[in-house]
């Protein structure tokens, strides 16, 4: 990897580093997000997580002024990867982090540990001039740890529960090891 490649993808990572404070803080001003969200959205723009699924930049510039204004909540980075396509032509950002879900925090936060793909092209004349725009956002969270984080519920989804079905699984794979072996000295 050369240098321009490697300033380019820095360039990049400080640029989605940006647009995830920007589009996953609920105390941004709209017109924060009109001016540092929207320029690098793509027309064709699909956005999905796992409840719903949205394409066209209108619909994202709709629904993330929506989410401003009817949620409350934060993400902290973890970590930023950009990876360029062969040619450098486009590419994808995976952030990894915790979106705090802040709808009640006057009685709990809630943590929701999530990874951000963006898929994107880049325009320009030039290196220097290359700006990424977006063509998929996708939201990945667990729905395990959407359990684990529910206040009185997580503790027994995470000590009673994946361990007993651990257990049943377990003795599940030994019975049907022990059918299939069985079955196998017959035949």
């Amino acid at each position: 990897m050369g240098n321009a490649e490697r300033e380019l993808i820095q360039r990049l990572e400080t640029r989605f580093r940006r647009m995830t404070e920007v589009l996953y803080d609920t105390s941004v001003p709209p017109q924060v997000l009109e001016d540092e969200v929207l320029p690098f959205i793509g027309e064709d723009i699909t956005f999905k997580d796992p409840w719903q699924q949205g394409t066209g930049r209108e619909t994202y510039r709709r629904g993330a002024a929506g989410f401003h204004c009817m949620f409350s909540f934060d993400f902290d980075i973890f970590q930023i990867n950009v990876q360029l396509e062969e040619g450098g032509r486009g590419g994808r950002a995976i952030v990894d982090g915790i979106m705090n879900l802040r709808q009640f925090s006057w009685l709990y936060t809630y943590p929701l540990r999530t990874i951000l793909v963006y898929e994107f092209s880049l325009v320009g004349s030039t290196v220097s001039e290359l700006k990424p725009v977006v063509h998929t956002h996708e939201e990945m969270w667990s729905l395990g740890d959407m359990i684990a984080a529910v206040p009185g519920v997580g503790r027994f989804y995470t000590k009673v529960f994946r361990k007993g079905f651990s257990y049943g699984f377990l003795a599940a794979s030994a019975l049907c090891r022990r059918v299939r072996g069985a079955a196998a000295t017959r035949g």
